[in-house]
């Protein structure tokens, strides 16, 4: 028989598991510490075994816990994300959220605008600008529908479809010794400084620096949070760095220069949404931009064997 377990008790739970104490976790719930204890214990009886180790310093999940954690995390985020799309769609002029990066606003505007174009009786899309790192959480939450994103990414409770991929370049200060070359291969930039994000994953931290593909040894350079400091770190001679070519500036900033590389990962532009979303409209405007993204791909292959032949 399944056990009735309030969702109010998979929030305290997972609080705990978080701050590794009750004493934090009441604070974080705004809550005593003893009715915090209470509640556990209840759940705890509930499943029928304990779910946390209790120590002087803290508390520690028992192999029950670990279990239980990951799913108590899916159910909690699920049930917040339901309530926040029911709000946003209870007010006025409901719409379908989309979200890109700023540097990825073009495509976005463009699957939005064709989308409305093509489905002008159904709920109309609106395109908005994620902050950077906020994407997928916003969707996990509820408070976008679907959005672009750039691989890697934490896919954890998404869906994805690709859309394009678009090859990365390096950019390099107008001084540095490669910066008049044509192309160059990913290895002859070993040892370089290279800027870096702050809280990636691996991954992603691989991704940044071109370690992906082939190990390569390179050197931390300045912290940055946004584009402008990137390719400003760049101009100052402080480092260099891979973009996509499609977010490179016509002509490039100025004191950088853009070189084609070999040997290089291209960058994954996808449409994601929460795994647990049951709209038609959702389901159509990832129907429309797979459509969209298969057009385009035939459009450049048959631009590819028209430039061949003309050549």
């Amino acid at each position: 028989m399944i056990p009735e377990v309030d969702l109010k008790h998979m929030r305290y739970f997972v609080a705990v598991a978080d701050e590794g104490t009750f004493t934090r976790a009441a604070e974080r719930l705004g809550m005593t510490q003893p009715a915090l204890s209470r509640a556990i214990r209840t759940l705890e009886h509930a499943i029928g075994s304990a779910l946390f180790v209790r120590q002087p310093q803290g508390v520690i999940l028992t192999e029950a816990g670990r279990q239980f954690s990951g799913d108590a995390r899916g159910v909690v985020e699920a049930a917040e994300a339901a309530l926040t799309r029911a709000a946003r769609f209870g007010r006025a002029e409901p719409h379908l959220r989309v979200t890109a990066r700023a540097c990825d606003v073009e495509p976005l505007q463009r699957l939005v605008d064709s989308y409305n174009q093509r489905y002008s009786d159904e709920l109309p899309a609106r395109a908005a600008i994620a902050e950077v790192g906020a994407q997928a959480g916003e969707v996990r939450a509820g408070g976008a529908d679907l959005t672009l994103l750039r691989s890697p990414f934490d896919d954890r409770g998404l869906d994805s479809d690709l859309i394009s991929i678009d090859a990365r370049v390096a950019v390099l200060p107008a001084s540095h010794p490669l910066a008049g070359r044509d192309s160059i291969h990913r290895s002859e930039l070993a040892g370089e400084t290279f800027p870096v994000w702050p809280d990636l994953t691996p991954a992603a931290m691989a991704f940044w620096t071109g370690t992906d593909l082939d190990h390569h040894v390179w050197q931390p350079g300045p912290v940055v949070r946004d584009a402008a400091q990137y390719t400003g770190s760049i101009r100052l001679g402080q480092a260099v760095g891979f973009m996509p070519n499609v977010h490179v500036p016509a002509p490039p900033t100025d004191g950088t220069v853009v070189v084609p590389v070999v040997g290089l990962s291209g960058s994954e532009l996808r449409i994601a949404w929460s795994c647990t979303a049951t709209s038609p409209d959702v389901a159509r405007f990832v129907r429309h931009t797979t459509e969209q993204a298969t057009e385009a791909a035939e459009a450049a292959r048959a631009a590819e064997v028209s430039a061949a032949l003309r050549g």
